[in-house]
């Protein structure tokens, strides 16, 4: 699928919840509504591998997130967002794995990259991401500290951390992203999405 298949899935899942009366703010104030729309639910467990975030028992139609999931992180401080990109990311394999899931024993390496792009389309949807004033200033911004100061207000506005941000502006072809020195090099393509979408705005 491509990131436009994920992106109509995205949306009928939103007009589902929103027929429902659920509505929201951003995606990530709806994930985990998306999963349970789905029929599945989501359970803290004991004894969950280390280092391991999240994990989907398509057997039990069961999201499931360990208890002790702040105390894995590195930055504690960042567990509600990471919490949204787990579930997002689970979500991911519930809309495109979940019967593969059932009949294969073994999981596809392919199917990580594919739910990772899931959970950051479903999070961050590019019209919103290109309409969001930090956008904007990220787009005028003229030296590395603003940019980077930017990307961090937008990964505040979408409810995900930063690295989770940077990760999506490159999935989109907006920008290269270095996060060890905090550098954002934004991309043509950006400048032209913002003056599309700015021309729509007016029309």
């Amino acid at each position: 699928m491509l990131l436009d298949d994920y992106a109509e899935d995205r949306e009928k899942l939103l007009l589902a919840l929103r027929r429902q009366g659920v509505r929201r703010w951003v995606p990530a104030q709806l994930v985990r509504d998306a999963i349970l729309h789905c029929n599945w639910r989501i359970e803290r467990a004991t004894g969950m591998e280390s280092g391991l975030l999240g994990l989907c028992d398509a057997e039990a139609r069961a999201v499931r997130v360990p208890v002790d999931f702040r105390q894995r992180l590195r930055v504690p401080e960042t567990a509600t967002a990471v919490m949204n990109e787990t579930l997002a990311h689970e979500l991911g394999h519930i809309r495109l794995h979940a019967r593969q899931m059932v009949e294969q024993t073994i999981k596809k390496r392919v199917w990580e990259r594919e739910a990772d792009d899931y959970a950051r389309v479903f999070l961050v949807p590019l019209v919103t991401l290109m309409t969001r004033f930090p956008m904007r200033k990220l787009l005028e911004a003229e030296t590395p500290p603003q940019r980077w100061a930017q990307l961090l207000r937008l990964a505040c506005e979408f409810r995900v951390t930063g690295w989770f941000l940077a990760d999506t502006l490159e999935m989109y072809g907006l920008a290269r992203i270095e996060p060890t020195r905090r550098r954002v090099e934004l991309l043509p393509r950006a400048h032209e999405l913002a003056r599309r979408f700015a021309f729509a705005r007016l029309a």
